[in-house]
């Protein structure tokens, strides 16, 4: 089996990130996760070098110099960027690296040859928009503003064509019995 590299993205609160988690737990030593840096300041509950690497815009401004990111972003006021190192040291361990990135990133990563790996883009996207603009309401970790930038920025649809896989989550349930199903067709 050669080494994949699986681009997760999709808008906040579409239930990607309860996905990932899924895969990762169900094939443990088969796929590992990559940590992003960001400039954005560390949140409540996050751990660094768990959720985000939270570094400077000195630092991210050396990494871009250097040559060290895979794709980098500015999203939010913010900047984000998954260091090339951080995705080798996962394909040295495991079968597949996961990437969590918002759509420009993925688009970036997708629409490119990397490393010389086969890469696989995953769409997830939220079956009902009502429900997922609530799920956003409910999590309480964004300014009115803020929501609305998510919303509104939320979907390209032009760029669709660069994901091999759209997840449609109407049911955390069978989303991961479907995403469990894409992973087991890249590991066998």
């Amino acid at each position: 089996m050669s080494k994949t590299i699986v681009v997760f993205s999709g808008p906040s609160g579409a239930g990607k990130s309860t996905l990932i988690r899924h895969i990762l737990s169900e094939f443990k030593d088969r796929i590992g996760l990559t940590v992003s840096c960001t400039t954005r300041p560390k949140r409540e509950r996050e751990i660094p070098g768990v959720d985000y690497w939270f570094i400077s815009n000195e630092k991210f401004d050396e990494h871009i110099n250097n040559n060290d990111f895979i794709e980098y972003v500015e999203c939010y006021g913010n900047r984000y960027g998954t260091l090339k190192s951080a995705v080798q040291d996962v394909l040295n361990r495991c079968d597949i690296c996961v990437l969590d990135l918002d759509y420009v990133g993925s688009y970036k990563v997708l629409s490119g040859k990397l490393l010389d790996y086969k890469t696989v883009g995953i769409l997830v996207l939220p079956a009902s928009l009502k429900k997922w603009k609530q799920r956003l309401i409910d999590r309480n970790s964004e300014t009115e503003e803020s929501l609305k930038i998510r919303i509104t920025e939320s979907f390209n649809i032009d760029k669709i064509s660069y994901y091999d896989h759209i997840l449609l989550n109407g049911s955390i349930d069978k989303a991961k019995q479907e995403i469990s199903d894409i992973v087991m067709g890249m590991l066998d």
